[in-house]
């Protein structure tokens, strides 16, 4: 918990900081807008490793790298829509959402893999598809803030919708089946915990940045989350703003349910470019 004497240190040195970039009230109406809409393309690079385990069978499924093993592309460009709404002077919501689909369909070329109850001998053609939704919902609190800068708090739920699935011609119980599909699909709620960030450092200048994380072990699942953003804005006017930022999204799920038993490790991180529109 932050203390009375620490708030008001913090407060000052945002007064100072800001008084001291030149801008004055000038830069207090990057901070006014109650409603504002973001516009992102993001260009991450990928690393995706996961594992399958046999529902019936019970026997352990390989650790599959999609990038090397599979041939998913390493990168990709993703856009993504962000909505914000500020609740008085310190209260804001925000929801944001983006999806990334990623498809292969080549020979196995390194090993034979085992999916769930079905083993994809080498040299065996799969078709594969990894797609996730994600869903951020947030409550902040800005438990500093001047005309120029304000640091808060927040809580809210990382909602990402996996699904995996590798079809070909397998072995299923010693038999071989010209075409077999596995497929795994969960919707993971993960409540997340974290710190944001503004600072108009000058005229039409904004900063931003913010920090979700959360870990969390329930019903079967055992998830960890970072996500990891900043950017820098310029407002061309009141209500338009170009800018250019970097992004990490960091999971780690373990699965031990009846319908998937397993584990996904998935990143990705890079630059973005933003447009937002604030009213």
């Amino acid at each position: 918990m932050i203390s009375g004497f620490s708030r008001r240190c913090v407060a000052r040195i945002l007064a100072a900081t800001a008084a001291g970039s030149g801008c004055g009230g000038a830069c207090a109406q990057e901070l006014d807008q109650r409603l504002w809409l973001q516009l992102g393309a993001f260009r991450p690079h990928i690393d995706s490793t996961f594992r399958v385990d046999g529902n019936r069978t019970g026997i352990l499924g390989s650790t599959i790298n999609g990038e090397s093993d599979l041939g998913w592309a390493d990168s990709e460009t993703v856009g993504s829509l962000l909505l914000g709404s500020r609740l008085r002077d310190r209260w804001r919501l925000e929801f944001e959402y983006f999806k990334l689909d990623r498809a292969a369909d080549a020979p196995l070329v390194e090993r034979s893999l085992s999916v769930g109850d079905s083993s994809f001998e080498l040299s065996a053609r799969v078709a594969s598809e990894f797609t996730t939704s994600v869903y951020r919902f947030t409550a902040g609190y800005s438990i500093l803030r001047s005309p120029q800068a304000e640091l808060g708090v927040a809580l809210g739920v990382h909602v990402t919708d996996i699904s995996i699935a590798i079809e070909g011609t397998a072995r299923v119980d010693g038999v071989t089946v010209a075409r077999q599909r596995e497929q795994r699909r969960e919707l993971l709620p993960l409540p997340t915990a974290g710190l944001y960030g503004t600072w108009a450092f000058a005229r039409h200048w904004v900063a931003q940045g913010r920090v979700d994380w959360f870990s969390l072990t329930y019903d079967g699942y055992k998830g960890t989350l970072w996500n990891v953003q900043a950017s820098l804005l310029y407002r061309f006017t009141p209500n338009i703003a170009l800018g250019i930022g970097y992004r990490l999204n960091d999971y780690e799920i373990r699965a031990n349910r009846s319908n998937w038993r397993g584990e996904v490790d998935y990143r990705f991180r890079g630059p973005q470019i933003l447009l937002e529109a604030g009213f």
